[in-house]
């Protein structure tokens, strides 16, 4: 577990339940995820200017599965992953019905997400681009507009996701932060 920060006044942590791991987990899912790591072993040192590392997509399928299922959100609600690397929880928050969209720096693993996207006829979007508004020369894709965003930020990189989406996120939206093997830490924007 990665060490606690100070949490913009904005957002209140919701917990996720430790049943939302005991959600089921369609077959396609997990042989999807195998094939998907299977890619990434073929990678080189330059994909993801060498700071590429999957996290738990399984366990961010069971939490996008336990917003659906617990109302927190609806149906077709918009999803964002930030720094959506190969495209896995973009492509699941799809398969879960969602408006999901992934935005990566790398455009080698854009163009990566794109072709998983399309070998598993899953109907996602997937930028080259950039959350933070400090990266030069990228379009910037904030939190507006957006029911969950998702993120598997580097150690110490909390507290600025954090802000980012206190800054931009509309009432009611929720933060997905990925820290570890069935990890995630829940942040809900106040009001709304």
């Amino acid at each position: 577990m990665r060490d606690e920060f100070a949490i913009p006044s904005e957002l209140e942590r919701v917990a996720v339940p430790a049943d939302a791991g005991d959600l089921p987990v369609p077959r396609f899912v997990d042989c999807f995820i195998r094939d998907a790591e299977d890619r990434a072993e073929e990678y080189d040192d330059g994909v993801g200017q060498g700071r590429f590392v999957p996290g738990d997509v399984r366990y961010v399928f069971q939490v996008l599965q336990w917003l659906l299922h617990t109302r927190r959100i609806q149906a077709g609600a918009a999803f964002m992953e930030w720094g959506s690397g190969q495209g896995l929880a973009t492509i699941l928050a799809g398969t879960l019905g969602y408006d999901a969209l992934g935005v990566e720096l790398d455009e080698t693993l854009v163009k990566e997400s794109r072709e998983l996207a399309r070998r598993y006829d899953v109907c996602v979007r997937f930028e080259h681009g950039t959350y933070d508004p400090l990266v030069p020369g990228r379009k910037t894709f904030t939190a507006a507009k957006r029911a969950a965003v998702y993120a598997y930020p580097w150690p110490g990189e909390e507290p600025r996701l954090l802000q980012l989406f206190a800054a931009t996120a509309e009432a009611g939206a929720f933060l997905l932060l990925g820290l570890g093997p069935e990890e995630i830490h829940a942040y809900r924007k106040r009001g709304g």
